[in-house]
């Protein structure tokens, strides 16, 4: 495979991912997922998990998929049924980044505290894991550039959102 159709393909999958995750920063909304409910006397997902910032992520991920397929129509060839892969990619960002704050919770680390790998990886493995099952599995050269990439890009893109007064925590 040549360099450029991989960094392609690379693209195709960041672009629903990041997006998604990113969205909720900006639209997060006031009512909490959980509704302030508790599981064994902690948040089940904390006060920083919306439902509007849920819905704003996979809506947002999805779109981003949408866009990209209506004005590079060749993406189909690529990879068929792109729009899907986008909109697991993007729900699977959004349930993977869930599934880290319940565990975070669990392990009694508050939110917003930084957990090592979990915080940079949990939408990234989300994304992957519900997109393999319902759309596409994506190649593991895919999924190595995906998690390896994701340490420097998430970093960076942490860091801008805190110095922008998006985020309270440069992670």
């Amino acid at each position: 495979m040549d360099y450029i159709l991989g960094l392609i393909i690379l693209a195709l999958y960041l672009v629903p991912l990041y997006i998604a995750n990113a969205t909720p920063i900006l639209i997060h909304g006031r009512t909490p997922i959980d509704f302030n409910k508790k599981l064994w006397g902690k948040p089940i997902f904390g006060k920083g998990k919306t439902i509007i910032g849920a819905a704003s992520g996979i809506i947002a991920g999805a779109a981003a998929g949408a866009i990209i397929a209506i004005f590079i129509p060749s993406v189909l060839d690529i990879l068929p049924n792109y729009m899907f892969l986008a909109f697991t990619l993007g729900l699977g960002a959004i349930l993977g980044d869930m599934a880290k704050s319940f565990f975070k919770r669990r392990f009694g680390i508050k939110s917003g505290e930084k957990w090592d790998f979990a915080d940079q990886l949990d939408f990234i493995v989300g994304g992957i894991i519900l997109s393999a099952v319902f759309a596409r599995m994506p190649e593991w050269w895919v999924v190595l550039a995906l998690l390896v990439a994701t340490f420097f890009i998430h970093s960076a893109t942490n860091f801008a959102a805190f110095r922008l007064k998006l985020k309270k925590v440069p992670w």
